[in-house]
């Protein structure tokens, strides 16, 4: 089997790559995983200059047997400069805002040519079915889901001294990128009424800037907020590291289509606070692995418990890093892909 495959090329196409966010994650994760099985992955990203021209180049060689391209949207773009890639099998995969906002938007006719030019459509969650159903039920038979796998390498990074923290701290942690759909300043707001009587609660912001005005706005402000610390951008090989520092994840996103990063806190046996929105319901179940919240209210009620309840904070620390091993492992990721690819190359 491994001499077979090896001899179908396939091409998966990220739109970003430069940056430690979801889609490189996602795009480097299964290209090593599906390669250590034996298959031959090529990835290219539309943030490379050239990529019109490497992609023309590679489809006039007809040197791929068939192109997984991540994110509807992008995706779209790639299929509107090249039309003659529909000729390949052609696999989607979405990738989260692709889902929850641009299926929505204007974009009606491109998106429907998109989608029927692939042979599945990828999605995270069964909870995304019903957008599909609702929008384009015509093509509701393509969808497989495949939750994503948490691949997390032990690897050397900044302590709790190095990071600005002391050992007896109780660190939220905010793994995100600084974008507006993170929604960050919720859990500002939120814990920021608890600091007072916790002086010793903090919160730490691990992500890559993504929006700079946004982000501006955010550093501005928690610049004068001590207990909120931002250290900078971090390459993935130290999240391990980072994120074991901490004692509470949060996800605060408007939508998501599935937190990577908090997923792989809980791995690692923390507990966590989820906002209830697309792509954040469905994760856990509330008060098994974390709480789901809806406002600051909420979110501020939920972290107090917490904190308080150390033996409920391991608990549902210890519920959390079972139910990733049980339902978000890498294996049953790339299983389910092989799988996918077997039928999509009828091999």
């Amino acid at each position: 089997m491994q001499s077979q495959i090896s001899d179908y090329r396939i091409l998966m196409i990220t739109p970003f790559h430069k940056n430690p966010r979801g889609n490189k994650l996602t795009s480097e994760r299964l290209q090593a995983g599906l390669h250590q099985r034996g298959w031959n992955l090529e990835l290219l990203s539309l943030e490379s200059y050239n990529w019109q021209e490497m992609l023309g180049k590679g489809l006039r060689e007809k040197r791929y047997s068939m192109v997984h391209g991540l994110n509807i949207t992008h995706f779209t773009r790639v299929l509107s400069a090249f039309p003659d890639i529909t000729r390949l099998p052609l696999l989607l995969t979405t990738t989260g805002t692709d889902v929850n906002y641009d299926l929505f938007l204007n974009r009606r006719p491109v998106i429907t040519r998109t989608l029927n030019s692939v042979s599945y459509i990828v999605i995270f969650d069964d909870y995304f079915k019903t957008t599909f159903e609702e929008l384009y039920p015509e093509y509701s038979y393509k969808l497989v889901t495949i939750p994503q796998g948490v691949y997390l390498q032990k690897g050397e990074g900044p302590n709790r001294s190095q990071l600005g923290l002391n050992e007896d701290d109780f660190i939220f942690l905010l793994p995100s990128g600084i974008r507006p759909v993170k929604n960050l300043e919720l859990a500002i707001d939120a814990l920021e009424k608890l600091q007072p009587e916790f002086p010793h609660l903090r919160l730490l912001i691990l992500g890559t800037i993504i929006d700079k005005e946004y982000s501006n706005c955010i550093l501005k402000r928690i610049n004068d907020l001590p207990w909120v610390i931002y250290p900078g951008e971090f390459p993935h090989q130290q999240m391990y590291s980072l994120l074991s520092t901490g004692d509470v994840v949060l996800n605060t996103s408007h939508a998501e289509g599935q937190p990577q990063a908090a997923l792989e806190a809980m791995s690692l046996g923390k507990p966590c606070l989820l906002t209830a929105v697309p792509g954040n319901i469905n994760i856990i179940e509330n008060g098994r692995e974390g709480y789901y919240v809806h406002n600051q209210d909420d979110l501020a009620a939920a972290a107090r418990k917490l904190m308080l309840n150390r033996e409920l904070r391991q608990q549902m620390g210890e519920n959390a890093r079972h139910l990733v091993q049980k339902k978000y492992s890498l294996k049953k990721e790339l299983d389910a892909y092989e799988s996918l690819y077997h039928k999509v190359l009828s091999i």
